[in-house]
């Protein structure tokens, strides 16, 4: 039988409504074993998925780059919309 190790995080926000907010990839908080530079170096790349919370995660995010852009391990929302509301997962493939 594989034996695969899952590390899953979670991180609540509270946003007000039309300032800047920045999510991070819990994968690269300090205390995993994962550093963007290197998971980059080694040909990763990092998606993020959005679920409003009523069922799976879909399409990878489009970013616009503008209001809404991927930057390193982070999303930034300039600025936060109602519309961002849900959940986020970042994956490397």
């Amino acid at each position: 039988d594989e034996c695969t190790d899952w590390s899953v995080d979670y991180k609540k926000y509270q946003v007000l409504i039309g300032q800047p907010v920045r999510l991070k990839c819990a994968l690269f908080y300090g205390y995993i074993k994962a550093n963007y530079s290197q998971a980059q170096n080694a040909g990763l790349s990092l998606m993020w998925y959005k679920s409003t919370g009523h069922g799976d995660f879909e399409e990878p995010i489009a970013f616009d780059g503008i209001r809404m852009s991927k930057e390193e391990d982070s999303i930034w929302f300039r600025p936060a919309v109602v519309q961002d509301s849900g959940h986020y997962a970042c994956v490397i493939r």
